[in-house]
């Protein structure tokens, strides 16, 4: 998914940057059953226990092998198979209503920080080798490749790619002008997050697929996502379906970043007084009395879990130039990670797991306790610091940041005509 990233008049752009789909949208009806949070917004056992409990519930069609209680050596395509069933219990159930023409739709989301109003279209997938959309984020193969397998299988997706855009005045005056003019066409969520979703009326379509015109996207949460569309395409390249992927576009300045945490596996089996003393011997390491005073306040510094204790770690100087090397989630992997852990996360599966800080220290804490790992919390990092990344064309380790809140899947269906959805038109 790396290039060279072409920019502006440089571009040979031979399709919309972003497009407006025939997808299907939930029954108001079924929208509680269906519509399921964020993948990585929950825990294993939430997951688990959300399966177990509700057959129609998105994440059923999504799922991978942490999610179920047993048979955990399911295959990609056992999965897929599964999830596929599971789509098509949807189907029948009618909890998707077809739109019945090609459309964009703004999808708001309103929290205690404020407000954030995304368009959901498609992006072309030759837009990740053109520079017109940009990474900043490694994969992990076996994830990408579930997710390649069940775009093939399943025949339809559900959980759009997150992305961001420069602002401009003009996008803000369209996306403001559509939605204060009608009340929304679905709602749902809690009063920590309100959802709303309006359809983009057919007068402002083309004007609104304009205001994108040479604009460049940044990818903010889907990297896994974007890798399996890009996978998928290529394995299909005549098949122009698969040519676009299902997203949803916010202005970078309404989003709000949070850290995703690291549970690292000392791969030297190390007591924790002796993990503590290799950690010692790199950088400079204090006893915490708690999880707030080891809570990061500023770039360089992280909370570090070891041993049923806390304590703060100033994380080495960065291992030199460029926008990467400077972030903390490059500079805790090149100094401690690896060198003293021995836990390449880029390498060894399994050996660095990732926790939103949404999930709380005390969620940490019992993760480490429980799986024998080393804990590190860390700072977030600024959206703008994330598109310098993804401008230099640098990559970052795998699940760097974590924006909140996030879209929910279950809410559109983007059809691809295959898998469980054969017998319908792709949308």
């Amino acid at each position: 998914m790396t290039s060279a990233r072409p920019t502006g008049a440089d571009q040979a752009v031979s399709e919309s940057l972003v497009a407006p789909f025939s997808g299907w949208v939930v029954h108001p009806d079924w929208a509680e059953r269906v519509i399921s949070r964020a993948y990585d917004n929950l825990s294993p056992l939430q997951r688990q226990a959300l399966v177990a409990s509700n057959p129609y519930s998105y994440m059923n069609v999504t799922r991978s092998r942490e999610d179920l209680f047993d048979n955990t050596d399911l295959s990609h395509e056992e999965l897929v198979t599964q999830g596929a069933a599971a789509l098509t219990r949807l189907l029948n159930a009618k909890a998707f209503v077809p739109t019945g023409r090609p459309a964009f739709y703004l999808y708001r989301l309103t929290h205690k920080q404020g407000m954030q109003t995304g368009v959901v279209c498609t992006v072309p997938v030759q837009g990740f080798d053109d520079g017109r959309i940009r990474i900043h984020e490694n994969v992990h193969d076996e994830r990408a490749d579930l997710l390649t397998t069940h775009l093939q299988g399943v025949g339809a997706t559900s959980s759009p790619v997150a992305m961001a855009v420069r602002s401009t005045a003009e996008l803000y005056n369209q996306l403001f002008d559509i939605t204060a003019a009608a009340p929304a066409d679905l709602e749902f969520g809690s009063t920590a997050v309100r959802h709303q979703v309006w359809t983009v009326p057919d007068d402002y379509t083309e004007s609104l697929a304009a205001a994108f015109d040479n604009q460049v996207l940044y990818v903010t949460d889907g990297h896994h996502r974007s890798a399996a569309a890009v996978r998928a395409s290529a394995a299909e390249p005549n098949n122009p379906v698969l040519a676009r992927t299902l997203a949803v576009v916010f202005p970078d300045d309404q989003l709000h970043v949070q850290a995703f945490h690291r549970l690292a596996v000392d791969q030297h089996a190390r007591s924790p007084e002796d993990c503590l003393a290799a950690l010692d011997d790199v950088t400079k390491v204090t006893p915490a009395f708690s999880s707030m005073q080891a809570r990061p306040q500023e770039r360089g510094m992280a909370g570090l879990y070891l041993g049923g204790s806390w304590h703060q770690v100033e994380l080495p100087p960065a291992a030199g130039n460029g926008a990467v090397n400077g972030l903390d989630v490059e500079r805790l992997r090149r100094s401690i990670l690896n060198p003293v852990l021995g836990a390449d996360e880029l390498g060894l599966p399994g050996a660095v797991e990732y926790l939103p800080a949404s999930l709380g220290f005390d969620e940490l804490a019992r993760r480490c306790d429980t799986e024998n790992r080393v804990g590190f919390a860390l700072h977030p990092m600024t959206v703008r610091e994330l598109m310098a990344v993804a401008d230099e064309s640098g990559l970052m380790p795998p699940k760097s940041s974590f924006f909140s809140p996030k879209p929910r899947s279950g809410v559109f269906l983007r059809v691809l005509g295959r898998g469980a959805t054969s017998h319908l038109s792709p949308s």
